[in-house]
């Protein structure tokens, strides 16, 4: 729990106190850029010699008769250096500040100096700026000096993009990680509900802002109650399976007992698309389609549809397959042969010469079953794969069926990151194309 969680924040005090912090730390950053930017340096090499200078001139020139310091000073001044003895300062210029830096540079190297009363003067303030200053020595008098070599100060330009650049970057950072870390409940509550219509149940962790918590607590609370509709529901599904076939196996029993054979074949074919209809209405409401059970493999789908062709021409039927000997792709098998099943019964139904052509290309596979049947209008294919559609056509209820052979292809193709496409066929009546990704 972090530490907004223990002081009880919500959102929008979080924010709050993100943007404070953000503003607080913006202005510290401003403040240190502006102190550094307000004062001198020289770099070190330099300091020391003035230093050295300043200590060695300063016990010559004291060891000299006053007669002579004058003298002593114009021969100690240097091309870096000019000195002057003075018995007293007249009219000094204020100590400057922005010289504070110069100032511990030099103690740095001469701490000896300290006791001397140095002073620093800035001449000619500006990008050519140079010092001036004075030591005092033990009997009173004072040694001045000026520094032929400019001091540098930081760029003025260079400040100011540095005092905008750097606050604004720290402020992005700083509010990004806090915001970062608010936020990280909502992405937990993202990820769970992706995953929830995959029926992957999680308990997503409760932490966050307040209104946050009572969100995810709701959330979870949901994914317990849908857990236990779906138990009930599958419980349910299967004692309804159950309760159909058993009165469907004692009518398959009486069938064979007819002693007409037409009507005994009538009847098995009767109870056997009653079969048929139960198995899709159960598998469409079991929600088995968009979650199988079993995981994505490498499937040969030409194998596939080439042994559903042959099989249906076994029986009777004018069924060819036209594609490849192989075509490997992974998928849930069992659920693309649903598909393919389906997507051929439909087709034998209404059709007396079917085609299952199998195509491969642009990164994506199609698997098209066309037949030679009325077709379905252009303006009623998109209401062709809603389920339980009933379609004023020579596609009709006498054909039998709930209506959920196309619904139930077009979720699988979803499932797989494919399609259904209805289309005219070139034998005349329709074209089923089920296109998969070729990942």
């Amino acid at each position: 729990m972090s530490l907004f969680e223990k002081r009880g924040f919500g959102l929008f005090g979080q924010i709050v106190a993100i943007l404070f912090a953000a503003v607080l730390l913006e202005s510290a950053a401003s403040i240190f850029l502006y102190e550094r930017a307000s004062q001198f340096s020289i770099n070190g090499d330099k300091a020391r010699r003035l230093a050295e200078h300043l200590v060695l001139s300063g016990k010559l020139i004291e060891e000299a008769p006053r007669s002579q310091r004058d003298t002593v000073a114009s021969e100690l001044t240097t091309t870096r250096y000019h000195l002057v003895w003075q018995e007293r300062l007249v009219n000094p210029p204020p100590v400057s500040p922005k010289l504070n830096q110069i100032t511990r540079q030099i103690l740095d190297w001469e701490p000896e100096i300290q006791e001397r009363d140095l002073r620093l003067y800035l001449q000619s303030p500006g990008l050519h700026s140079t010092i001036s200053g004075s030591i005092r020595l033990n009997d009173g008098s004072w040694v001045s000096f000026s520094a032929r070599d400019h001091v540098r100060k930081l760029d003025l330009t260079l400040f100011r993009t540095l005092q905008t650049l750097v606050p604004a970057a720290a402020l992005v950072l700083l509010a990004s990680l806090l915001i970062r870390h608010t936020l990280r409940p909502m992405r937990d509550l993202t990820r769970a509900a992706e995953t929830l219509g995959k029926r992957d149940f999680v308990d997503v962790p409760l932490r966050g802002p307040a209104e946050v918590r009572k969100v995810i607590d709701a959330f979870n609370d949901m994914q317990h109650r849908i857990t236990a509709m779906i138990a009930d529901r599958t419980q349910a599904l299967a004692a309804v399976g159950h309760d159909f076939r058993t009165p469907l196996a004692r009518l398959r029993l009486r069938a064979e007992s007819i002693s007409d054979p037409s009507a005994s074949a009538a009847m098995e074919q009767d109870i056997g698309e009653m079969e048929r209809m139960i198995d899709s209405l159960l598998a469409y409401l079991s929600g088995d389609i968009d979650n199988p059970a079993e995981p994505a493999a490498l499937t040969d789908i030409a194998v596939m549809a080439a042994t559903a062709a042959d099989e249906a021409s076994d029986r009777g039927h004018r069924v060819r397959y036209i594609g490849p000997d192989h075509l490997a792709l992974s998928v849930h098998g069992i659920a693309i042969k649903r598909a393919l099943l389906n997507l051929l019964g439909n087709a034998l139904r209404f059709g007396d010469e079917i085609e299952v052509r199998l195509r491969s290309g642009d990164r994506k596979i199609e698997i098209e079953v066309a037949d030679d049947g009325p077709g379905i209008p252009e303006h009623l294919r998109e209401q062709a794969v809603q389920p339980f559609a009933r379609l004023d056509s020579a596609r009709a209820r006498d054909t039998g069926g709930f209506g959920l052979g196309l619904s139930i292809v077009e979720r699988i193709a979803r499932m797989h990151g494919g399609s259904l496409e209805l289309g005219q066929s070139h034998l005349g009546g329709l074209a089923a194309r089920l296109r998969l990704p070729a990942m």
